[in-house]
């Protein structure tokens, strides 16, 4: 009988490829075939990688492992359903331990309820529950590229979303595979509530619901996506005078402040113990891994800035040959540096004078920098650094290839004409 659901649900995800596949425009369903053959390989990839590496230890297969206990538990007993909803787990026939952990955990309890619709479709089987998210990932950007379809960046943003590392955390049964591309589908949707004025009800209603479900999985991500529209309005929208300057600043503090009445981790007063708390669990729980990056840190904003240097250094400097230690590292260290090349050769053109990059890029480049530095004092982890970082990886890999003179070279040339 599984066999046959597994055949069951493999069919019906070739089907739904197919019709999506069928029902796109003529012009990305190129773009599309290479993204979703693409991301499958590298949900393979991932799928080898924690088995051989972390076995099998992960958060996906603690999400599946969760999911098969809720599923056998509805089968039982229908009416937990309701209950898991409602978030009486203390009253369901759940292991002591999940109904425990599901209560302490309220965005994990939050994602498996996510999981769900995904879950009803894999057959109980781990890896059609991870293809299942990798083709609703890979169908949450194509509105995207098709919005930057006739643009002279198109190609740029489509060699973003295949950067190896973004890519293989962006697959699979990861609160980042969903995340990250509902954020690129939540800017298309941003993109044409601007254009219509506020008229598009259908895009309000879908970007607040998006919004919703990416706030209560990670709401810090949330934060920062909702700050960067802000300011791309502003940019793209307003006409720069002193006052309205004044009043942008003004009404980016508002938010920033508003921020740490929604949530009290993203207040600026807790911010530092935030880091300090997530410091001392990433040098925990993940010491076997990699070695913890040592910073003297406390729970001050004066103790940041005194690491903050060194924080910048390991953000987009390491892995230094001395860390590489097996074959996933090497790999993130020869991306990291094709990164530092590309910097250089875009800081080479700024010199030189052959670029101008726009104001909003280099807002956008100092906020990543800013952004880079306390990621690596919150997760001191080589490993878990390369997997949260992975949220502004593609702005920042964009600004470099753009800048660099890559776009000049000719295997970016070719790459360009067959995929246009």
């Amino acid at each position: 009988m599984n066999l046959f659901l597994l055949l069951l649900s493999s069919l019906f995800l070739g089907f739904v490829c197919y019709y999506s596949f069928i029902r796109m425009r003529a012009d990305v369903r190129r773009p599309f075939i290479l993204l979703l053959a693409y991301r499958f390989f590298f949900f393979a990839v991932q799928s080898t990688l924690f088995y051989t590496i972390y076995n099998n230890q992960l958060d996906a297969f603690f999400y599946h492992t969760s999911l098969v206990e809720l599923a056998d538990d509805f089968r039982k007993y229908p009416s937990d359903i309701l209950l898991f909803f409602q978030g009486n787990y203390n009253q369901m026939h759940l292991s002591m331990w999940l109904q425990q952990y599901l209560q302490e955990e309220i965005r994990v309890a939050f994602f498996l309820k996510v999981l769900l619709p995904f879950f009803i479709f894999s057959a109980n089987n781990y890896y059609m529950l991870g293809a299942w998210l990798t083709l609703f990932g890979t169908l949450c950007y194509m509105p995207f590229l098709s919005m930057k379809k006739y643009t002279p960046v198109f190609s740029i943003w489509l060699l973003v979303l295949l950067i190896p590392s973004f890519t293989i955390w962006t697959v699979g049964v990861l609160k980042e595979a969903f995340v990250i591309p509902v954020l690129f589908l939540l800017f298309y949707y941003f993109n044409r509530i601007i254009n219509a004025k506020g008229k598009d009800i259908f895009s309000v209603v879908l970007f607040t619901a998006f919004f919703l479900l990416v706030w209560f999985v990670k709401y810090y991500l949330a934060a920062i996506f909702l700050l960067i529209c802000v300011v791309y309005f502003i940019s793209e929208r307003v006409q720069f005078s002193r006052r309205m300057i004044l009043g942008s600043v003004f009404l980016i503090m508002l938010l920033v402040i508003g921020l740490g009445y929604l949530h009290p981790a993203l207040h600026w007063n807790n911010i530092p113990e935030v880091i300090y708390i997530s410091y001392n669990l990433t040098c925990t729980k993940y010491v076997d891994a990699y070695a913890c990056i040592p910073f003297d840190i406390e729970m001050s904003w004066t103790s940041i800035l005194l690491n903050f240097p060194k924080a910048m250094l390991y953000a987009f400097f390491s892995p230094f040959p001395w860390q590489i230690h097996n074959v996933s590292s090497l790999l993130v260290a020869l991306e990291s540096y094709l990164f530092i090349a590309l910097a250089g050769g875009m800081i080479y053109r700024v010199i030189t004078k052959k670029i101008h990059v726009l104001k909003i890029e280099w807002l956008a480049l100092f906020l990543i920098i800013l952004i880079g530095g306390l990621l690596i004092l919150a997760s001191p982890n080589i490993g878990s650094f390369n997997r949260y970082r992975i949220f502004y990886l593609p702005v920042y890999t964009f600004i470099l290839i753009k800048y660099s003179g890559f776009t000049y070279a000719s295997i970016f040339l070719r790459f360009k004409k067959r995929i246009e």
